[in-house]
């Protein structure tokens, strides 16, 4: 999810609290909810963290408990609170925050270091105005009404999970829609997947690899019926070392549906990887990897175009 989302996830979570009117704890809450995504400092050094580092060491049970430490030290020292408590409404922050990742395609390391397998429910798009509004005005009524600030925060957060429940009730739909098109196609696929698309639960992207293609499909839950898939074509050539580069090694590691084409640009060669689950992105369009080659088959820039 979006920064925007986590924050005020945080801070909703810490008002549901007894002491949750206190600065300090909402402090805590809003705090380390916001702490894991520290790690996107990491493209200062690495133009490729996006997808070696992020959502990884601080999206963990266990890192992120270091995460909280850090963030309770930081809470306590300003305001002198119980640091047990500080550190437990931090670690319940950073828990949404690992929660609603999960909720996303990109996938959460959560189980860092025993595995760097990412999890990923991928019902909900990165940016969710729906979640972000819901969240947002039970927040807001806490404070407007006071007196009933406990019970309208459990009634938020209540209000989140069924709204969770019904996305994964819309996903499954637009599976069953997705498979519905595939058998009128009469394609013979090899694998393939939903995800979801901006605005939410009624936008969908439909993503399948046969022998000689890939297909992608957005697509509206509801409304007319949707246009002729795009389609990409495999290509089989051997690249030699230059699939052995690397950045081509991490990028086929996390890719879900790599692509390849390869363009020209004055007297370049330019092959491009894709990842074709990711159609869009609200911070740097598609996932894709450029390596630039010149006449003597030399690498001359390699470019990750995807940001955080």
């Amino acid at each position: 999810m979006d920064i925007f989302t986590h924050g005020i996830t945080g801070v909703l979570i810490s008002r549901a609290l007894p002491s949750g009117s206190k600065r300090s704890i909402m402090a805590a809450g809003l705090i380390g909810a916001l702490a894991p995504d520290l790690d996107v400092a990491a493209r200062l050094w690495d133009p490729m963290a996006a997808i070696t580092v992020h959502r990884i060491g601080t999206h963990s049970f266990f890192g992120g408990a270091i995460v909280t430490l850090a963030v309770a030290g930081l809470v306590w020292g300003f305001s002198r609170e119980k640091f047990l408590r500080l550190f437990g409404i931090a670690y319940l922050g950073l828990l949404s925050h690992i929660g609603l990742d999960i909720l996303t395609p990109f996938g959460t390391a959560m189980l860092w270091p025993l595995t760097n397998r990412r999890f990923a429910l991928a019902q909900h798009y990165l940016i969710d105005p729906i979640f972000s509004a819901l969240a947002l005005g039970f927040l807001v009524a806490t404070f407007w009404l006071k007196e009933r600030r406990t019970s309208l925060t459990k009634i938020g957060l209540l209000g989140i999970v069924m709204y969770v429940l019904v996305t994964g009730v819309h996903q499954r739909m637009a599976f069953s829609r997705w498979q519905g098109f595939m058998e009128s196609q009469g394609i013979k696929l090899i694998r393939s997947v939903i995800l979801p698309l901006f605005p939410g639960p009624f936008r969908w992207l439909g993503v399948l690899e046969t022998e000689e293609t890939f297909y992608q499909h957005d697509f509206w839950l509801y409304g007319s019926s949707p246009g002729p898939p795009h389609l990409f074509s495999k290509t089989n050539g051997d690249l030699g070392e230059l699939e052995q580069l690397g950045e081509v090694q991490l990028f086929l590691k996390f890719a879900r549906f790599p692509w390849r084409r390869e363009l020209s640009e004055d007297s370049f060669r330019i092959v491009e990887y894709r990842d074709l689950a990711f159609a869009d992105h609200p911070m740097g369009g598609p996932l894709a990897l450029r390596i630039w080659v010149d006449g003597s088959n030399s690498v001359r820039k390699v470019e990750f175009g995807h940001l955080f």
